[in-house]
């Protein structure tokens, strides 16, 4: 019986410096997360702050390209395969410091997860304390399901966790497509646009339970 596994991996260099000068951000420094007030609380309303250490850090960047402007700005950030730095702030602005890429979290080799983004990841990861853990695939962005596509092809079982909007579902059919023991999982969070809705939805419904219950005596 054949054993399919993921495509062997193949070390790619990260971004040259100077390959780094056509791109818009370069990286100041990192951090733990934690030490931020401001993406801390971000992370904690996503719901998704005790599950985030080991898997993001605290990024500080600038814009090279803007030479009146040299502040320093701050992001939670994770990395893709090119060994890049991806990033979102506080305020939902999404984007790379270097080339994109997808970004994969080793595991079971049989069995593969898919997400667009790092925080449905981390939300599926929350609610399912998988043992032993897939390996996760994030596609950081929708141009890379192609990319996914190549990674996942030879699994034997790829659960799909896209969002459930139109260019989530028209993913998630293309992959199905080039995939066929695919399975598309988002029944999981139905009422609700991606698992990351579903979780802060739930969080949210016990804390009002809790503050309805009230102190006991």
């Amino acid at each position: 019986m054949q054993v399919s596994t993921l495509p062997a991996y193949k070390p790619v260099k990260s971004t040259s410096e100077q390959e780094q000068k056509g791109y818009t951000f370069e990286l100041v420094r990192t951090g733990p997360i934690g030490r931020n007030f401001v993406l801390t609380k971000y992370l904690e309303e996503r719901g998704i702050l005790d599950v985030a250490n080991g898997q993001l850090q605290e990024i500080y960047y600038r814009n090279r390209l803007d030479n009146e402007n040299k502040n320093t700005f701050y992001a939670i950030g994770w990395k893709n395969e090119l060994d890049n730095w991806e990033f979102t702030n506080a305020k939902g602005f999404k984007s790379s410091i270097g080339k994109k890429g997808i970004s994969i979290i080793p595991g079971n080799q049989e069995h593969a997860v898919l997400f667009e983004g790092y925080m449905d990841y981390l939300s599926w990861l929350k609610v399912n304390r998988p043992d032993p853990a897939p390996t996760a695939i994030v596609l950081n962005s929708i141009v890379q399901l192609k990319n996914a596509i190549e990674r996942v092809k030879g699994i034997a079982t790829v659960d799909v966790y896209f969002d459930n909007d139109e260019p989530g579902r028209n993913c998630t059919q293309r992959l199905i497509e080039a995939v066929p023991q695919a399975k598309d999982r988002s029944g999981v969070y139905g009422a609700y646009k991606d698992y990351n809705d579903m979780l802060r939805a739930v969080l949210n419904e016990q804390e009002l339970q809790h503050q309805r219950a009230g102190p006991r005596r």
